[in-house]
């Protein structure tokens, strides 16, 4: 098996905080800036989120952002919401990122900011899919239903504005893990995963290929923490295989922003 780096992709960059507060913090302030500025440019802004303990800190930093007044608010009824990867487990289940997701932010927005309830789109639920695949087929139409004309390069999702990444002590991106066979998944936006590692939770996944995450104009990677040290220095390494290190392909079209925090960027 053999995955090249996206080189058309935009070449990655690094932003360096003391702690995961101060990251989290600082992209929460820039994502709330870049969802504004795309739905008054553009009319609608889709952001791809992520869980992990980074990902859900910068939710929480949005809410204390608006619960403070201390943000220009975008028109929250353009603003669309997905996932770069779920569990397939039941929907209030606390390990879905989904329900992270709406605990951290989403409801707030929901109750409070005028989000509509449909501008949230989550993958599907272990009692709506029956396998990983089924699910993945599932994402891949609910994509397909906000795409524009023709598609993004050859594909048919939404133009999202950022996607936000987090990365395992593994390496990997998303439900995109070393060594398995949907690091392969070529032409579609979405891939089912039956074993996820033990030792990272449920095994069932649903997650957005490679070449769906090339088709966002921002990927913008959260990642903090001593144990993201060593796959963060593999990542920055020419040598490293994406077979071993997923994150390595992780690129924006336009920008490729890792947010990092001093024990995450340690070996760079």
């Amino acid at each position: 098996m053999s995955v090249q780096v996206n080189t058309a992709t935009a070449e990655p960059v690094t932003e360096i905080f003391e702690d995961q507060q101060q990251l989290a913090d600082s992209v929460a302030a820039k994502l709330l800036t870049v969802i504004k500025q795309t739905v008054d440019e553009e009319g609608a802004a889709h952001i791809s989120l992520t869980g992990g303990g980074p990902g859900i800190a910068v939710l929480r930093s949005v809410a204390a952002l608006l619960r403070t007044g201390h943000a220009e608010e975008p028109a929250w009824a353009a603003v669309h919401f997905w996932w770069g990867d779920e569990r397939l487990l039941p929907e209030d289940d606390p390990d879905r990122n989904e329900k992270q997701a709406r605990d951290a932010l989403l409801d707030l927005l929901v109750d409070d900011f005028g989000l509509p309830p449909e501008n949230i789109h989550p993958v599907a639920t272990s009692e709506e899919a029956a396998t990983p695949e089924a699910g993945a087929e599932m994402y891949a139409q609910q994509l397909q239903a906000y795409s524009p004309t023709g598609g993004i390069s050859g594909l048919h999702l939404p133009q999202f504005a950022v996607m936000l990444l987090g990365v395992g002590p593994d390496g990997h991106i998303n439900s995109l893990f070393p060594g398995k066979q949907t690091l392969q998944a070529s032409g579609r936006t979405t891939v089912g995963e039956e074993d996820a590692p033990s030792e990272l939770g449920p095994p069932l996944r649903v997650t957005l290929t490679f070449d769906a995450v090339h088709t966002a104009r921002r990927v913008w990677l959260v990642t903090a923490g001593e144990s993201k040290t060593e796959a963060v220095t593999r990542a920055f390494a020419e040598d490293t295989p994406v077979e071993d290190i997923p994150a390595r392909n992780a690129r924006g079209a336009h920008q490729t922003v890792w947010h990092l925090d001093r024990a995450a960027a340690a070996g760079l």
